[in-house]
């Protein structure tokens, strides 16, 4: 034992203690499923798109969200006529009871306005007549407010505001409470009524998600269990590494609780990726120990030649595949970082369950099935078996080695197209073009949207010694009714200015004793919603369905018009002016995924490439597995821009997943060729030998990872079917490249090395001829 090295003492203990390892195992299960339970759920808020330490963090959550942020569910009211009294009764009904729920900051109607109107001159806070309900509604203090609501007879808004910073919990016990209350507020028979607004599309799409995933995974699953029994059927115990990789994905969801890693619709989406290398981890320890098997070695001698062999090579391959996600980490979004580092965790993960369980269990099964077979006097001595899909693989690279050139050329050349065309590749930056757009809460928002016009808002912060100062509110007001005059986008501007001008009859006052006797007049809403002490103020731009309607770069340019505007209507000399608000925010959050994204792939490939070359000291196999996956990429690009898809925030990470998928099968294929070339000497023996030995295995990975990921092209929601379909091209472009321009490189770098060694082997020995004739 002495002589033997780390690998093979590593293999010997493994086979020396399979119930040390499965009790470990088991242990880790049960404690990563309680670490599993304080798992977080995580939405498309800020905290998961900026960085907490970030400018535009400190601006939007701190100065804006904790001073003004506020959200609101919207209660719809369709009918012949919303100011008929008995409609006004049921809304104030409601109104009422939903001011008095949790965390409802106030609730906006135009029965609020009525009752309020009615009760200033009464004392009793009721629903008059038909003719005093038009008189106030018509009045001009009530007019500015209730155009808002009410922009025809037939329409009308409940606007029920509550505080941005509510948990996804609080946000749907009050959506259950609003929609209970509508039923009892027992509005008239040919009244329709709708809840709806950004918080209840948000509830019901993350119901929606959650009930559609069930299904798709067990689609995923089925998949995947068909994909094992075509491909992978001639070893025995073909469908383990499903369980296995599985095994892996449970400790990595403890790792994930453990560690406190949010759960976002991102970081989600680590788990199929890691399905789809992890099982390739396992199939590769399957397939080699099945081989010394059928072989006749003993069984402790195959973990053993199993561990010495494959270890190594799937190591050196995580290690690889660990480079493109360590680029994630150099990510400004914190939920690309959070992807990024589930996977450098999941991946360690499912190679610790690959190579102590998974061997552990065939070793056992085998241990048992040889002690049977020797009381039964048989043999179980079968030659490796030659696979259908080995020799057909074997083939194909036969046929790319004889057109070499053909090959190179043509992949070369759709690469470099591929990659300019990626630049021209749009983001898709609204959510709602991510989910089923037949949804119901969908269409809901939209009808919504339709009638009141779009709920798209770009926030000016004003800061400032004191912004009730009469020359500060002056240039508000100004400033407000410049850009709703100037830019067309913009279909109102309101701010604490807005009400200080109408509360004083339409002109502004001249001092400020005037200005905030005016302010502490306003209701509180108004005032907490426009005002925060006297320091700090907003201008709440109303820009409808920007976003939508100009993409990512339209929303871009205009928010850069405006900080160009505010620089030529420049405020008072002391006033700081800032724009904040969910356009920002996404815009520059898009902008971080699209440009970040090249940049991010590059590192990937560097530090790959470097990695390799500390590794194996060898230019040659430095450079094999990264020049393929260059290829891929360039494919993929030009597959999106030809199909005219687009990037979310799932596919953003695209060049990692290829660096991390490309890389494992190419340094799979390059290990077991070197092996088998200084077993058989000759090249093209040695390439024929691989292809046909580990070509069917890294096909089963490739087509088990192919079949789980195509469940999700299933799916309803755009967001999971592009990222499925997406990794599934990935993946058949890797898969082809592998056994096509991986192995030409290979075998022509390999041929080339060869001839120089010969070279340099002919000039030694005439140099010593030649020196030999000297003397």
């Amino acid at each position: 034992m002495s002589s033997l090295n780390a690998v093979e003492r590593l293999g010997y203990w493994v086979a020396g203690n399979p119930l040390i390892i499965i009790a470990a195992a088991v242990l880790l299960t049960i404690v990563s499923l309680h670490y599993a339970q304080f798992i977080e759920s995580q939405g498309m808020n800020t905290e998961s798109m900026v960085g907490k330490d970030s400018p535009l963090y400190q601006l939007y959550d701190h100065l804006y969200v904790e001073k003004f942020g506020t959200e609101s569910i919207a209660v719809i009211v369709e009918a012949n006529d919303v100011a008929n009294p008995a409609i006004l009764k049921s809304m104030l009904v409601l109104s009422d009871k939903m001011k008095e729920a949790p965390d409802v900051i106030s609730v906006n109607s135009i029965a609020d306005i009525v009752a309020d109107g009615q009760a200033s001159q009464t004392g009793v806070r009721e629903i008059p007549t038909q003719e005093r309900v038009d008189e106030i509604l018509s009045s001009p203090d009530s007019l500015p407010a209730v155009s808002g609501m009410m922009p025809d007879r037939s329409h009308t808004m409940l606007s029920i505001e509550m505080p941005v910073t509510l948990t996804e919990k609080q946000l749907g016990e009050l959506y259950t409470e609003t929609k209970a209350q509508v039923k009892i507020a027992s509005f008239p028979p040919d009244t329709v009524v709708t809840v709806t607004g950004k918080p209840a599309l948000m509830m019901s799409i993350t119901s929606e998600m959650a009930a559609s995933n069930g299904p798709i995974l067990g689609l995923a699953g089925l998949l995947m269990v068909v994909a094992l029994f075509l491909t992978f059927r001639q070893v025995k115990w073909c469908l383990l590494p499903i369980p296995i990789v599985f095994l892996g994905i449970i400790w990595t969801f403890g790792a994930m609780g453990y560690l406190k890693i949010p759960f976002t619709m991102v970081s989600m989406s680590a788990f199929p990726v890691l399905v789809g290398i992890g099982i390739d981890y396992a199939i590769q320890f399957h397939n080699r120990i099945d081989e010394e098997f059928r072989k006749g070695t003993p069984p402790v001698q195959a973990v053993v030649e199993t561990i010495s062999h494959v270890s190594v090579p799937v190591m050196i391959a995580l290690i690889i595949t660990a480079m493109g996600f360590v680029s994630l980490l150099t990510s400004s979004v914190p939920m690309t970082r959070d992807f990024g580092l589930l996977c450098l965790i999941g991946l360690f993960l499912c190679y610790l369950s690959a190579l102590f369980v998974g061997v552990t269990i065939l070793f056992a099964a085998e241990k048992r099935s040889s002690r049977q077979n020797a009381k039964e006097n048989k043999k179980s001595v079968d030659a490796p078996q030659e696979t259908f899909i080995g020799l057909g693989l074997e083939r194909i690279a036969d046929i790319c080695l004889r057109k070499w050139q053909a090959v190179l050329v043509i992949a070369l050349l759709l690469s470099v197209l591929g990659i300019y065309a990626d630049t021209q590749v749009q983001v898709e930056t609204d959510f709602k073009n991510y989910i089923p757009q037949d949804l119901a809460p969908l269409i809901d928002f939209r009808h919504m949207s339709d009638i009141f016009g779009g709920t798209d808002s770009i926030k000016l912060l004003i800061q400032t010694n004191d912004v009730t100062d009469p020359k500060t509110l002056e240039w508000m007001d100004e400033f407000s009714d410049y850009l709703q005059e100037s830019r067309d986008q913009i279909y109102g501007a309101t701010s604490i200015a807005t009400y200080v001008k109408q509360a004083n009859g339409g002109t502004m006052p001249l001092d400020q004793t005037t200005a905030r006797s005016l302010i502490n007049e306003l209701p509180d809403a108004v005032r907490s919603r426009y005002l925060d002490g006297h320091d700090t103020a907003i201008i709440d731009l109303n820009v409808g369905q920007m976003v939508s309607q100009l993409g990512a770069e339209g929303t871009d340019r205009f928010i850069k018009e405006i900080d160009k505007d505010i620089a030529w209507r420049t405020p008072p000399a002391d006033v700081s002016v800032r724009e904040t608000g969910d356009p920002v925010v996404m815009t520059t959050v898009i902008a971080a995924l699209t440009t970040g994204r090249s940049e991010m792939t590059l590192l990937g490939l560097v530090l790959i490439f470097g990695l390799l070359l500390i590794i194996y000291r060898d230019l040659i196999k430095a450079l094999l597995p990264v020049l393929p996956m260059l290829v891929v990429i360039g494919w993929m690009g030009g597959v999106m821009y030809i199909t005219d898809m687009k990037y979310t925030p799932l596919t953003a990470a695209l060049g990692a997943l290829i660096l991390g998928v490309g890389s494992e099968y190419a340094i799979l294929m390059m290990e077991r060729f070197y092996e088998e070339l200084n077993n058989v000497g000759d090249p093209s023996e040695a390439l024929r030998i691989t292809t046909r030995r580990i070509g069917s295995a890294l096909m089963a990975s490739g087509l088990t990872t192919v079949f789980g990921f195509g469940a999700l092209i299933a799916s309803t929601f755009l967001i999971t079917n592009n990222f499925g379909l997406i990794t599934v091209l990935a993946v058949i472009f890797a898969l082809l490249t592998t056994f096509t321009v991986f192995v030409v490189l290979m075998f022509r770098m390999e041929i080339r090395r060869e001839t120089v060694n010969n070279a340099k082997q002919e000039l030694m020995k005439s140099l010593k001829f030649i020196n030999a004739r000297g003397e």
